[in-house]
C-alpha cells in the first residue's frame, strides 16, 4: 500500500512537471508585445498618433488575444493577426503601459509584456517636432557655413582634380571649382556656394570633357576681355605735316 502511494505520489509529481513545463513553452517568454508606430511623433518612448498593436510569436493556436492599457480593455481580438490599430489621442496623455493575454483553445493563458510609452498630446508632439526641425536647420546651416568658408578659400587658387568629390563647373558664372565635402547631399547633387561668383546652387561632378570645353570657354572670354591698344597716329601726322617747314 505505501508502495502504491509513492508511486502514485511519483506520477502526480511527474504529471505536475509536465504541466508545468508545457505551460510555461508557452507563456510570455515565446510571445513578445511590439508596438509599430504607423503614423505620428515618435522618439524614444514618447509617441503621439496612429499606432498599431501585435504579438510576435507563433500564433496557430492561439484563439483569443486581449490587449490591455493600464488596467483597462483596449480590445479583445479573436481572429487573426491579433492587431490592433488604435490613436494615441483616444487615450488620456501620460505615461501608460500596455499588456497583452494570449488565451489558447485548451484554457491556458499567458501574457505578452508589459511595455511603457508616454503618451504625448498634439500641442507636446508639434512643440517636440518643431524642436528637432530647428535642430536639423542648425545643423545644415553649420554645414552650408563650413561649405561656404572653404569653397571661399579656394577662390582664386589652381583648380584641380576636385579630390573625391571632384569638379563642378558653376551654373552661372560657368566657371570651374572643387566639389566641398560638407556640401549638403541632396538627390541630385550637392547644394553649395560658387566660390567664383557665390551663387548657391546643386552641383553635380562635372565630366572629363564637360572640364575641358569649360577650361576653353573660360581661356576665350580671357582674351576677350584684353584691351585693345589704340595707336595715336596724330603725332605722326603732325611730324609730317612740320616736315614741310624744314629748310633742306
Amino acid at each position: 500500500m505505501k508502495k502504491n502511494r509513492f508511486w502514485m505520489g511519483l506520477l502526480l509529481v511527474v504529471a505536475f512537471v509536465f504541466a508545468f513545463s508545457e505551460a510555461q513553452a508557452q507563456d510570455g517568454s515565446d510571445f513578445t508585445l511590439r508596438l509599430r508606430r504607423d503614423w505620428g511623433y515618435g522618439s524614444g518612448a514618447d509617441i503621439q498618433g496612429n499606432m498599431t498593436l501585435y504579438v510576435d510569436g507563433e500564433l496557430d493556436s492561439v484563439e483569443r488575444v486581449v490587449y490591455y492599457i493600464d488596467d483597462d480593455v483596449m480590445v479583445e481580438l479573436a481572429e487573426e493577426p491579433f492587431r490592433f490599430s488604435f490613436n494615441t489621442d483616444n487615450y488620456e496623455p501620460g505615461i501608460r503601459q500596455m499588456r497583452a493575454e494570449i488565451r489558447f483553445a485548451g484554457g491556458t493563458v499567458v501574457s505578452a509584456g508589459p511595455i511603457t510609452y508616454n503618451f504625448l498630446s498634439a500641442a507636446e508632439s508639434g512643440e517636440k517636432t518643431t524642436r528637432l526641425i530647428v535642430i536639423i536647420a542648425a545643423v545644415t546651416l553649420a554645414a552650408v557655413g563650413i561649405s561656404q568658408f572653404i569653397t571661399s578659400r579656394q577662390k582664386g587658387g589652381q583648380v584641380s582634380g576636385g579630390g573625391m568629390n571632384g569638379l563642378a563647373i558653376c551654373n552661372s558664372c560657368g566657371q570651374i571649382f572643387p566639389r566641398s565635402f560638407l556640401g549638403l547631399n541632396i538627390v541630385v547633387g550637392k547644394f553649395e556656394r560658387c566660390p567664383h561668383c557665390g551663387k548657391w546652387q546643386v552641383t553635380r561632378r562635372a565630366a572629363p570633357e564637360e572640364i575641358e570645353q569649360a577650361e576653353r570657354q573660360s581661356r576665350i572670354v580671357d582674351v576677350s576681355k584684353e584691351p585693345i591698344l589704340e595707336v595715336d597716329s596724330k603725332p605722326e601726322k603732325d611730324a609730317l605735316d612740320d616736315s614741310r617747314f624744314i629748310d633742306m
